[in-house]
């Protein structure tokens, strides 16, 4: 029980924990809410007010306690929360004793903020106390659970039955405000039947309740006595029935009211003039329009606000409901604009797991240790937890609204500086602050995200199954080949795991130091476990008879003829067997096993180790160079291939079959997220973004999206979207030249760069490409110069796009495998046509050492506090993150203009075509084929010209390349 429950048992605990909060040290985590509808949306709420935080750590605590509080994200309290005893001067290194909101006292709750909604965690702040106050604390809370949270059912008015749905109906739906002062409703779910790390919310789960939230001036108990809810309509202080407290939170249990109470409710959620908020807007949608209703309305989504504040909280807690408002550096601005609600609201929160966990029963029937958390449903049900439950569910509204209040607050005192050159054309429409850039841009953005994960796309399952077959097979082809050759140096490999890269380090790194002095390094040989053959055989015929001992071991030594010194470390100081690494150790894909399958066939000179190593990686000479180093380099290569075909198999091949990410119609449903410091849209079950290119697409994923019958694929792609950005800011005089000249960029770029380059083509050696040249003139045709000059172009390229994402000489010396000074000098013959670039980098560096920011093309920005850094490796990062961000920002950006054009255009509607998705610079649509030409015109239309109503503002043409046809593949 929480201190202050009537029972014996909570009073027990409600002194157990009083005695305890007077001596306690607190080390503060955060508990995770764990509600399957919060998984992705990992919701929860403030750890205790926040209004006057700063007064309350100054006046209330000693220096000691703010800094252990503060260092972990300590909660602010309410003055009229803490004891006058604290105050003394011999307990000031004491923690203040907290009270109810009603009075009673309550103990600390902790909280586990890791954002991971499928692990329920939970527990109470770690005490510094006494052993008898120990042994008290814990024989009062570890066989009771409380049976409310902070009081907060007297203030929730709770729907059952259809009447009273009509009744709060009327209240939600007077309660709108206006354009200029609109009533903003918090809402939030319950979902059971889902399992949200396998399932999309389209077409699974199952609301059991939603509450709502409208302010402190809005009362759901109000209108029994005629008012409509509005703080108006309550006269001469009272509030709410009888004269008790107002009923600010609405619960609605939809289980109970059934399709019934979502038709009462239906003209709620899909009023337009209803300005609802949500946390995580794409799960509530899509669970709510599984029960038929098609929601509208949409005002704002926390999550993405939270994001626009402030891009880089990863190390803060994320973006989960509840690590947003246990914030108090967050949730700071609602507390100052709404200070009785503050303090009179705000509730701590702990997790679903601990709250309502029950202990798993043993085979006996007795329970056992392990607490396990009931489905939602029968939580719901459970009288013994109703209202514990209630108001659990119910503050998740509650926190979503004062979020948004603070949010809104903090997004209108920063500045949305777009860029420079932009805010010079007389069109571009500037946003005065980030709040303003919300409204414009991001909040409909939003919208446009959850009609595409709502719309899905077309998988072909039986073309995924045939991928299936072929990976499996190419899979055990590559096993078996490593294993071959592993085993003919170390004959226990025949029983390896050739996917663990545990036993493939024992055989590549054997004896290798640790990084970390302190810390043992690679064994020179190891045991590992497996299953004894006796026992496999015994299993396999039946298991007749007396079963054969199952445990056995096999010893693993290295086998390298030379040390191979490990080119990448784990964070533990072993040498890493990443993919990174092995193909590193093998060279160039298939090179290695061409050179085996070939061997006889080749020339005396193509044997010798300087020709061989050309093409064979580092673990050509470790191995001993000749034969045996190609082997060992084409085996390292095959268990590289074993490694891409697992990654193709477990995250697009099998997940894509599977009815988890189908809804109703069997689409499969994405879902999509702007959860990126640089603002580029990433994609989750499945991962589209990480899809290999499409020349390495060996099993033709994308030809498994496909149009349905009668319909056809729009894909169109920005080309080389990021270098003309870094020509538009830059303002890069050569840029725009070889961009407005057309063409092949990377061979411009390597002729500007290299004089004999230039030279050959006033010979007319070679040509930068064909043009109109007449294939049948006759004659041999120059060389072009991507084949003339191939070195000199690939340098080019590298170059092109590794100086747009701020990267320096020194890394670039690794992809060249050249010296840092040959980097440097290569680096200098680019920046000697392109100066203006240098110049813009040098400035973005400045803004980030002195703001601690920089900014994309329309002005959202990213926080870059290490930009300033005394660590050289800290502040590297950071100003190669402050070239990066603009660019890949800008492209973010463009991408966003574009998609919101495409998504408002009445004839694109109108011919039936719908955005399905967007990867990096490419957007695909679906429609009817014989619309697909005038298409095709307008989605060209919309992305080469994305700002105001058709216009270009960049000083580069955006160049949009798209087609149409059955199939993603053939399309690209």
């Amino acid at each position: 029980m929480l201190a202050g429950s009537t029972t014996p048992a909570g009073d027990l605990a409600c002194r157990a924990a009083t005695s305890l909060a007077v001596r306690a040290r607190a080390t503060r985590t955060f508990a995770r809410h764990a509600s399957t509808s919060h998984a992705t949306r990992n919701g929860g709420f403030a750890a205790g007010p926040v209004r006057r935080h700063s007064k309350f750590w100054g006046e209330r605590c000693s220096p000691a306690w703010r800094r252990s509080m503060s260092v972990r994200s300590a909660v602010a309290f309410p003055d009229d929360a803490v004891e006058s005893a604290d105050s003394d001067e011999e307990n000031d290194d004491k923690p203040p004793k907290i009270l109810r909101f009603n009075g009673d006292k309550i103990s600390l709750h902790k909280t586990n903020g890791n954002g991971n909604g499928r692990r329920a965690a939970s527990g109470v702040y770690e005490l510094d106390v006494d052993a008898d106050d120990k042994r008290a604390a814990s024989s009062a809370t570890d066989d009771d659970k409380p049976s409310n949270l902070a009081g907060l059912i007297d203030e929730v008015a709770i729907v059952e039955d259809a009447a009273e749905a009509r009744r709060v109906l009327k209240i939600l739906m007077a309660n709108t405000g206006d354009a200029d002062r609109p009533v903003y409703h918090a809402v939030d779910t319950e979902v059971s039947h889902i399992d949200v790390s396998e399932q999309c919310p389209v077409g699974h789960g199952r609301v059991t309740c939603f509450s709502v939230y409208c302010g402190p001036d809005v009362d759901f108990g109000a209108s029994q006595s005629g008012g409509n809810g509005s703080k108006n309509s309550r006269k001469n202080g009272s509030t709410g029935p009888a004269g008790g407290k107002p009923k600010t939170l609405l619960w609605v249990d939809t289980m109970s009211l059934g399709d019934e109470g979502w038709k009462i409710f239906k003209p709620y959620f899909e009023s337009p003039d209803v300005k609802k908020v949500w946390h995580n807007y794409g799960f509530d949608r899509h669970v709510i329009e599984n029960h038929g209703v098609k929601l509208a309305g949409f005002a704002a989504d926390t999550m993405h606000m939270a994001r626009l504040w402030n891009s880089n909280r990863k190390l803060e807690g994320g973006y989960s409901l509840e690590a947003l408002s246990s914030d108090p550096k967050v949730m700071s601005d609602a507390g100052e604009m709404y200070s009785e609600a503050g303090e009179e609201l705000i509730r701590s929160k702990r997790g679903m797991k601990k709250i309502f966990g029950k202990a798993k029963l043993k085979k006996d029937g007795t329970p056992g240790k392990t607490v396990i958390l009931p489905p939602i449903d029968e939580i719901q049900t459970d009288p013994e937890q109703r209202e514990t439950w209630i108001e659990y569910s119910a503050l998740d509204a509650q926190a979503t609204w004062f979020l948004r209040e603070s949010l809104e607050a903090k997004l209108r005192g920063i500045d949305c500086e777009a860029c420079p050159v932009l805010s010079k054309k007389p069109t571009f429409r500037r946003c005065s602050n980030l709040w303003d850039f919300y409204v414009h841009y991001l909040r409909e953005f939003g919208e446009v995200l959850t009609d595409m994960e709502s719309n899905g796309m077309y998988v072909d399952k039986a073309h995924l199954a045939d991928a299936e077959k072929r990976a499996l097979e190419d899979k055990k082809v590559a096993e078996d080949y490593f294993r071959a050759w592993a085993t003919g140096k170390c004959p226990a490999a025949e029983h390896m795991n050739v996917g663990s890269g545990i036993q493939v380090r024992q055989l590549l790194f054997a004896g290798a130091p640790n990084k970390r002095r302190d810390k043992p390094g690679v064994e020179k040989t190891r045991e590992f476990a497996m299953v004894s053959k006796e026992w496999t055989e015994w299993d396999e015929n039946g298991r007749e008879g007396k079963a054969p001992k199952k445990a056995a071991k096999f010893e693993l030594h290295g086998i390298t003829k030379r040390n191979l010194q490990p080119p990448v470390y784990t964070t533990t100081g072993l040498p890493a067997v990443s993919s990174v690494v092995l193909r590193a150790l093998a060279g160039k894909p298939g090179a290695a096993r061409e050179l085996v399958d070939n061997w006889d066939a080749l020339a005396d000179d193509q044997k010798k180790d300087e020709a061989l190593a050309k093409k064979c990686g580092s673990a050509f000479l470790a191995f001993g160079g000749g034969f045996d180093g190609v082997e060992a380099c084409a085996a390292i290569d095959a268990l590289n291939d074993v490694a891409a075909i697992d990654t193709l198999l477990s995250n697009f091949i099998i997940p894509l079959q599977s009815d988890n990410l189908r809804g109703f119609n069997g689409r499969v449903h994405a879902a999509l997220n702007i959860n990126t410091e640089t603002g580029r849209l990433s994609a989750r079950r499945p991962s589209l973004q990480n899809q290999p290119a499409l020349e390495k697409d060996r099993y033709g994923i994308r030809k498994a999206f496909s149009a349905e019958p009668g319909n056809i694929l729009i894909v169109a792609d920005y080309g080389q979207l990021e270098l003309r950005l870094l020509a538009h800011m830059a303002g890069c005089v050569s840029m725009r030249e070889a961009f407005e000249a057309g063409g092949d960029f990377h061979s411009r770029t390597a002729m500007g760069m290299y004089k004999e380059i230039r030279e050959a083509m006033e010979q007319g050696k070679c040509l930068l490409e064909y043009g109109d040249i007449d294939d049948d003139a006759g004659g041999e045709k120059p060389a072009l110069v991507k084949d003339m000059f191939a070195s000199e172009r690939r340098k080019a390229k590298v170059l092109n796009f590794s100086i747009a994402y701020g990267k320096t000489a020194h890394g670039l010396a690794k992809d060249f495998g050249v010296s840092t000074r040959e980097a440097e000098e290569t680096v200098d013959l680019w920046y000697s046509d392109r100066p203006e670039v240098r110049e813009w980098q040098a400035v973005q560096h400045k803004k980030a050492a002195e703001k601690g920011k920089v900014n994309t093309l329309l002005g959202r920005h990213r926080n870059l506090p290490e930009a300033s850094s005394s660590d050289e490796m800290r502040r590297g990062h950071a100003l190669r993150a402050s070239i990066n961000t603009p660019i890949q920002g800008g492209a973010a950006d463009i991408a966003m203009l574009a998609m919101i054009q495409i998504h408002r255009c009445p004839r694109l509607r109108e011919l039936g075509f719908k955005l399905l998705m967007q990867i990096h610079d490419e957007v695909i649509l679906e429609g009817p084929e014989e619309h697909r030409d005038e298409a095709l015109a307008l989605v060209k239309l919309h992305m080469e010209k994305p700002f105001n109503d058709h216009e270009n503002l960049c000083d580069v043409e955006l160049s949009v390349d798209g087609d149409y046809a059955k199939t993603w593949f053939e399309a690209k």
